[in-house]
């Protein structure tokens, strides 16, 4: 008989349980790691989740980049009464390569904008915002007249101009008629010459704002011409030695495009009888052209989109981005899609708010509407280039 108080000792342990149960805990811990390790690489290799390992070859399936909005410049002249006489958008297609487009605006250029002025509507001229509002007025109008923003702003006046344009020979215009200049007392001077007449620095704004007897639009191909001789002047070799040593933005902007190929499109303004009138169309393929990655006039007003090359034909890249622009959204994402051979174009959205401006993009662009949850948030749209579209090209 057992002592009071005291209990029996438990029969044993059967083996199998003594090492059966800590072997299961350590399965069952090892199982987990597996799992937690397997579910990790699903994600990470999942094509729905967006999340891949990081492309850096611009030329291979995969790669993906924001991209760099072009840089570009307003360039607007006073003459010394402090009146606006030329309007040039400087434009670089390359930062590295160089290149670029100079586009000349007549400063009877009209704007219409809800921000016009009450005193000149229905629309105001960029020389009337000069007078209301001085360089960031012009600006605005600029931006509205392109219907794209500029990097940044420059004013030159007669004397900026003569140190800027001092570096180089004076530039040679052949003038179809003389220039006259008429005095306050009637008398008559001739003060640019009828065919070929050398520039000199110190006359480049007299001639930008000379009044013309033919109008706003000759007055603007003279511009256009000496633009043209004097970017000529400035290329080849090391441009930024024929600049003034000045670190000024509109210095390295002119250097960088005068270092590639420059181009100075036709003016898409025409006579519209005693005014200029712009054809849009016109204007559209030139912006298009010259801002390859534009800056939105007004940011996150329009869809933003993703543009991948489902084509596996770099050459296609160009041709796509223009005929997005074209349709008039924010490109954001520029790259090419995760494997080549894509049959069709297709717009792609993940909001259901987003199927009208999806639909939209697609009507313009040739191709069909896909809807995707799990679509990159990235960008409103994306949109994937196939074979298709160089079909249709």
């Amino acid at each position: 008989m057992s002592a009071p108080g005291r209990r029996r000792p438990g029969p044993p342990l059967p083996s199998a349980w003594r090492w059966g149960f800590p072997v299961l805990i350590a399965a069952m811990a090892i199982w987990g790691v597996v799992l937690l390790f397997g579910g990790l690489t699903t994600v990470l290799d999942s094509r729905r989740g967006e999340t891949r390992a990081a492309v850096t070859d611009p030329t291979a399936p995969g790669f993906e980049a924001f991209v760099e909005q072009t840089w570009s410049m307003l360039v607007a002249t006073e003459d010394a009464a402090g009146e606006l006489v030329q309007v040039a958008v400087v434009a670089a297609a390359d930062r590295t390569g160089g290149g670029g487009t100079v586009l000349l605006i007549p400063v009877e250029a009209r704007i219409f904008t809800e921000e016009a002025p009450a005193d000149c509507e229905p629309a105001c001229r960029l020389v009337d915002r000069h007078r209301d509002g001085g360089l960031e007025a012009v600006r605005g109008g600029v931006a509205s007249i392109l219907d794209v923003q500029v990097t940044g702003a420059t004013l030159l006046t007669p004397t900026r101009w003569e140190s800027l344009a001092g570096a180089v020979d004076p530039v040679v215009l052949d003038l179809a008629y003389d220039l006259v200049d008429t005095a306050a007392d009637g008398t008559s001077v001739v003060r640019f010459s009828a065919g070929p007449v050398a520039v000199a620095a110190a006359d480049v704004v007299e001639l930008f704002g000379f009044p013309d007897h033919s109008g706003a639009l000759d007055r603007l191909a003279r511009q256009q011409d000496w633009w043209q001789g004097w970017m000529g002047a400035l290329a080849g070799g090391h441009p930024r030695n024929r600049l003034p040593n000045l670190e000024l933005d509109v210095i390295d902007l002119l250097a960088t495009v005068a270092r590639g190929q420059i181009r100075l499109p036709p003016s898409p303004w025409t006579d519209g009888g005693g005014t200029v009138v712009v054809d849009d169309g016109w204007l559209t393929d030139v912006v298009v052209e010259m801002f390859p990655f534009p800056i939105p006039r007004v940011p996150g007003q329009r869809p933003s989109v993703r543009l991948l090359n489902g084509t596996g034909d770099p050459s296609v890249d160009e041709l796509a981005r223009e005929a997005v622009l074209r349709a008039g959204v924010e490109l954001a994402v520029v790259g090419n899609y995760r494997n080549d051979g894509v049959i069709q174009t297709r717009v792609i959205h993940r909001d259901p708010g987003l199927e009208a401006a999806a639909e939209a993009l697609a009507a313009a662009i040739g191709g069909g509407v896909l809807f995707d949850q799990y679509l990159s948030p990235v960008t409103d749209l994306t949109v994937v280039i196939g074979v298709d579209f160089l079909l249709r090209g």
